[in-house]
């Protein structure tokens, strides 16, 4: 699973990318400062099926903390992207086919209000970030186009399954093709003989279906950010609107990796008593804007892309299912991401292929109840796996 993190230069992204997974991408105050994509491990919260069970867990593929598992997922920030990026301007086709990957995109806009499209500073609250996502939902859809039409055009004379096959990089299965030419009034086959407002339509349905999309409101602390964050909101309300804080947060964890502070998402403790003057003064600022949004939003948005954009959940494979452990005994060793509508055989497959290819049946350790390869899994369940292999 692959996030993508993506908006006009300058707006945070790659301060929200090291907020979220602890990498030290390059930051500064000017556009284009990440040309080469930032990848790392994020991780995303679920609870934590010990508290429940009245055991304890040994985490081996994540981490728990108070209840919580953390488990990792994958995330990319790729380059600004600019008016005319499917063009080639700022270098926006590279930056673009970056992302073709990504399953879950998480757009991030200046709810400061003082960035503008090209990324240049602007004082603050001149700029609506509305523009923004209109010009970033459009440069997406102007170059899924143009990969489609490509495509359209190797499978020139070829049957259909064929040509989505070829676009199958850009995470579009043949029947999820199938539904988005429907809605765009596309037809099946001759795709290469389609109008340029049937190809768009395509696009847009194709992105809307592969690369859904929620808006990280950045720079939450600016005056402005509270009356951009709310027109954003409604001019865009099938979008999930987080206020977020990325430099806040970033600040916090370079504060507690040197244990000045603890900070538990909601809290911050100091942990010194003779910290600076200017120190304590700058948490309390951050505290403030916790308790204004109810946190930096950073964990909000990766968690909402997962669970709520994707309807991912979170199982937990277990090999005795009577003391929830592996055979080496560690209880609730691992957490597994996996994409709505899973299976106990998709299960097996993401732990080994030899599993799943002698898949004979599964349990459901909290029910100690036998389920078949098509039972379909919940968010937080507990299973065991049984193969001939």
């Amino acid at each position: 699973m692959l996030i993508g993190i993506i908006g006009p230069p300058n707006v945070g992204k790659s301060t929200l990318f090291s907020a979220a997974t602890s990498a030290h991408a390059e930051i500064a105050n000017y556009p284009f400062t990440t040309i080469n994509p930032n990848q790392g491990v994020a991780f995303v919260s679920a609870p934590c099926p010990h508290v429940e069970l009245g055991v304890q867990c040994a985490p081996r593929n994540s981490k728990c903390e108070n209840g919580t598992r953390k488990v990792p997922v994958n995330v990319i920030d790729v380059a600004g992207l600019v008016p005319g990026a499917h063009e080639g301007k700022g270098k926006g086709n590279q930056f673009l086919n970056d992302l073709a990957a990504a399953d879950a995109l998480i757009c991030v806009v200046d709810a400061s209000g003082g960035t503008d499209e090209e990324g240049n500073p602007v004082e603050q609250g001149t700029k609506d970030p509305s523009s923004q996502i209109a010009f970033l939902e459009n440069e997406l859809d102007h170059w899924l186009a143009q990969v489609i039409q490509r495509n359209a055009q190797k499978a020139k004379g070829k049957k259909f399954p064929e040509f989505a096959q070829l676009l199958s990089g850009l995470g579009v299965k043949e029947d999820d093709l199938r539904e988005c030419m429907r809605k765009a009034g596309a037809p099946e086959e001759d795709s290469w003989k389609w109008t340029p407002e049937q190809l768009m339509a395509v696009a847009r349905a194709v992105r809307a279906k592969t690369k859904p999309m929620l808006i990280a409101a950045n720079k939450a602390d600016s005056k402005f950010a509270e009356g951009n964050v709310n027109k954003l909101k409604e001019k865009f309300p099938n979008y999930s609107v987080v206020p977020v804080a990325a430099d806040a947060e970033l600040a916090l964890k370079k504060a507690a990796e040197k244990g000045l502070v603890a900070y538990d998402g909601k809290k911050i403790t100091l942990l010194k008593n003779d910290l600076p003057p200017q120190l304590v003064t700058a948490i309390n600022q951050i505290q403030a804007i916790i308790d204004k949004w109810g946190g930096t939003g950073v964990q909000t948005v990766l968690d909402e892309a997962v669970f709520k954009l994707l309807g991912a959940i979170v199982a937990y494979p277990v090999e005795d299912e009577k003391h929830y452990s592996n055979h080496f005994g560690h209880v609730l060793p691992d957490a597994v991401l996996l994409p709505r509508g899973a299976t106990a055989l998709d299960l097996a497959e993401k732990i080994h292929t030899d599993l799943a290819k002698g898949f004979l049946y599964a349990v459901d350790a909290r029910k100690k109840m036998r389920v078949g390869k098509e039972h379909a899994l919940k968010a937080c369940d507990v299973i065991k796996i049984v193969s001939a292999r």
